[in-house]
């Protein structure tokens, strides 16, 4: 006879209750992150006064997210997430990610839009922003607060939340939120390992600002935490320029006495832009020594070949095209900082403004930002895998239309450390996904137009035109941030738009889409295709 204590009976959660029950841990790692600003206290305490912005929000989300978990998931078996299901959860949490990252925006004074704004480029790493530095230093919680958020949407929530809990199904919405490369055979210490390698990233970066550009120590841990997650927030209302000029005129030091060196800042912010733009199992073979899988990966060498066709375009156009004079020098140094900041995705420039450099300039910013750095990196774009399938399989159709109809050629490209073969589907996802990407792009700038000119928006003493938001718009879904100052006018109709640009080129567009297909019909109750 068995007893009550023999039988295991256990609740299944499943559906949109398995959904909220996980949206619940992320809720919890938006409350951490709303609270690590507070450390800033220990450093400076008399901002004391702000620390209930972020507490509140903070303890509150983390809560709800508890209260969510174990009411939902806690102790029952959990089915599988059904078709689309992980991209329905996916969108859930980088919305409510997003809208937990507002509110402390929010109680320290902004609109509701703005706010909004501000963390959703925070979160996708974009970098545009609409944050009021007018009113002389902004705190350096809220400061620190936008670094947290640029790192966490670099590396990508699900990630964070995989390097500290186990589950069966994480791989499922890793792999939705834009990565398809595992470093390991498990995901958890894939996640972990790629945490560290960043981190440690971030404080190699931190100390070359600190010691070699002579940035002073804050300073530097925002700009290296900016540079590595390709975000492009600055802690200066000038941004990266600020300091790169004013500061460096004024014979500013930093905690060590050390005078802002600008070559030293540029030559380290590029250098943490590109490991930031690469692939994450490039480093792993980087640091294991296996320098070889590392060069002859098709990634690396397409951003190769892109270094030494583009930086020259990237030097004459600048030279020839520039409002203030720059000399030849000048104009390489502009040309090889915009260059890697624009195809890492990153943000940073070290001109005063994009449009001084010319149109020509602005014009190769845009193509840099479309094809975007490295899959499996915290750079947006198309991505330069994407590019490499594209390029290759026109090449290998035109070379069998020119060959014997006999011979059988390989459609193989090397990857991450072996040769893989590109198949037709592989090929036709690159495609789709380029030809997505370019519809949404000059879609929305087209939107952004009309909209700017039927009321009347000015920009630089101008009425807004095409290729005005077709630039800012690009660096939305791109998420670079080098804004032309349309996003800065806090247009609201504008900036909703862009919001849409920053989460779709984050998530990479069709996550958005078969959520939209499954709540759809979850609500119409049709069969999900």
């Amino acid at each position: 006879m068995l007893s009550l204590r023999s039988i295991n009976v256990h609740k299944e959660a499943k559906g949109y209750q398995l959904i909220f029950g996980y949206l619940g841990i992320f809720f919890i790692v938006a409350g951490v992150a709303c609270l690590l600003p507070l450390l800033m206290l220990f450093f400076w305490p008399e901002e004391g006064a702000y620390a209930h912005y972020f507490y509140i929000p903070g303890l509150s989300a983390c809560a709800v997210g508890l209260l969510l978990f174990f009411l939902l998931v806690f102790g029952r078996d959990k089915a599988q997430l059904g078709k689309h299901q992980d991209s329905v959860l996916l969108v859930l949490v980088w919305l409510s990610t997003i809208l937990i990252g507002a509110i402390p925006l929010i109680l320290r004074g902004m609109n509701f839009n703005d706010a909004v704004f501000e963390a959703t480029s925070g979160y996708s790493s974009t970098g545009l922003t609409v944050f009021d530095f007018s009113s002389g230093i902004a705190p350096h919680m809220y400061i620190f607060f936008r670094s947290v958020m640029i790192f966490l949407g670099g590396v990508g929530l699900v990630l964070v939340v995989t390097s500290a809990i186990s589950d069966r199904y994480g791989l499922k919405l890793y792999t939705a939120e834009g990565h398809n490369d595992k470093l390991m055979p498990n995901l958890v210490k894939s996640a972990r390992l790629i945490l560290g390698i960043y981190a440690g990233y971030i404080l190699m970066g931190t100390l070359a600002f600190w010691l070699i550009g002579g940035m002073n120590l804050f300073d530097a841990l925002n700009h290296s935490t900016s540079a590595v997650a390709t975000g492009g927030f600055s802690s200066r209302g000038g941004g990266m320029y600020e300091i790169l000029t004013t500061d460096f005129a004024n014979g500013v030091t930093n905690e060590l006495g050390i005078s802002v060196r600008p070559l030293g800042i540029e030559i380290t912010s590029t250098i943490l832009s590109i490991l930031g733009g690469t692939n994450f199992l490039i480093h792993m073979f980087m640091w294991s020594g296996k320098f070889k899988k590392v060069i002859k990966d098709d990634e690396i060498r397409f951003f190769g070949i892109a270094c030494l066709i583009y930086i020259p375009f990237f030097f004459l156009a600048t030279f020839f095209g520039n409002t203030e004079g720059y000399d030849w020098v000048t104009s390489l140094r502009y040309g090889i900082f915009n260059f890697v900041s624009a195809i890492t995705t990153t943000g940073f420039t070290n001109a005063p403004n994009m449009v001084v450099l010319g149109n020509a300039t602005l014009m190769l910013v845009i193509l840099m930002e479309v094809i975007g750095g490295g899959v499996g990196s915290t750079s947006g774009g198309v991505k330069q895998f994407r590019i490499v399938q594209i390029l290759k399989s026109f090449y290998w159709s035109v070379k069998e239309r020119l060959s014997n109809k006999r011979f059988v050629y390989p459609h193989n490209v090397y990857r991450l450390g072996e040769n893989k073969e590109v198949t037709s589907d592989d090929a036709n996802e690159a495609y789709s996904f380029f030809i997505l990407y370019l519809l949404a792009m000059f879609g929305f700038s087209l939107i952004l137009t009309i909209y700017a000119m039927a009321t009347k928006v000015e920009l630089n003493g101008h009425i807004v035109t095409y290729s005005d938001a077709l630039f800012e718009f690009v660096n939305a879904i791109s998420g670079t941030g080098m804004s032309n100052g349309l996003c800065a006018l806090c247009n609201p109709v504008i900036n909703w738009i862009l919001v849409i640009g920053m989460i779709a080129g984050r998530l990479e567009i069709y996550p958005l889409f078969f959520t939209v297909l499954r709540v759809n019909n979850d609500i119409f109750r049709k069969e999900t295709l």
